[in-house]
């Protein structure tokens, strides 16, 4: 099992997850369609992975806002982009673009998102040879595609091999799902998120970078995903200390590698 850490576009930030000894770090999808060419070969000149991308797209993909022209120029330029920078797969979480909107019916609002996903981003996948994750995320989130079982719902809808699912430990820990679930949907699992889910009120976050300190057992979460074949893990959790965190969250996590 391969373990980095979300760290956006932010060469500094990268620079010093590849020095404390993680595998690759997962970048922003947004951050990178507005990067210039020079920041795009900044980041590469690193010579550290840059594995995936998170925060797939703002515009959204679901009711009367959506803009079909709009939405395939975004995926464009995100796609060439990712491929530059050397990604292996980018993720659709994506909260606020995949919202149902009222009055629309949940039945509805998926198809709209598995049509998002079959006619204007597969193409793309195709295209630049870029796999996607699909991210279930909490309810409080976002109305749409909340659980894993969701989520392999929408990608079997797909029906793309360039279109899995990510599990986030958080999301799924919020919702009771037991981490052991990922047995079951072994060949869907692309990728994988994880942080401290429960961390104590004190914190004023709701996730937060592992320490050896947690109540929180990160084994049953990394064993399961290594018995689907999952091969990358990033961290993904509210911020404290970024430094501090990230090395906090190193000695956890690399003896589950």
């Amino acid at each position: 099992m391969k373990i980095g850490v979300c760290c956006g576009t932010d060469i500094e930030k990268i620079k010093y997850v590849k020095a404390l000894g993680y595998d690759f770090a997962e970048s922003h999808c947004q951050e990178i369609v507005k990067a210039e060419d020079e920041k795009i070969e900044a980041i590469k000149a690193i010579g550290f992975p840059i594995i995936a991308a998170n925060c797939f797209i703002s515009l959204r993909v679901v009711g009367e806002e959506k803009d079909e022209a709009a939405i395939k120029e975004y995926l464009e330029t995100l796609f060439s982009k990712s491929k530059k920078l050397g990604l292996s797969y980018l993720v659709f979480g994506s909260s606020a673009a995949r919202r149902i909107p009222e009055g629309m019916s949940l039945e509805q609002g998926r198809a709209e998102i598995i049509d998002f996903l079959k006619n204007l981003v597969v193409p793309m996948a195709e295209k630049y040879d870029l796999p996607v994750a699909i991210e279930p995320l909490r309810p409080e989130e976002c109305n749409a595609i909340n659980t894993i079982d969701d989520g392999v719902e929408v990608a079997k809808k797909v029906d793309s091999p360039y279109v899995k699912v990510l599990a986030d430990v958080a999301h799924m820990f919020v919702q009771d799902e037991a981490m052991d679930k990922l047995l079951q949907y072994k060949g869907f699992m692309l990728h994988a998120h994880t942080s401290n889910p429960d961390p104590a009120p004190e914190t004023g976050k709701k996730r937060t970078y592992p320490t050896v300190s947690d109540a929180f057992s990160q084994k049953s979460f990394f064993d399961s995903l290594k018995a689907v074949g999952v091969e990358t893990c990033s961290i993904e959790a509210d911020v404290i200390d970024f430094q501090q965190d990230v090395k906090n969250a190193y000695e956890v996590l690399k003896e589950l590698r």
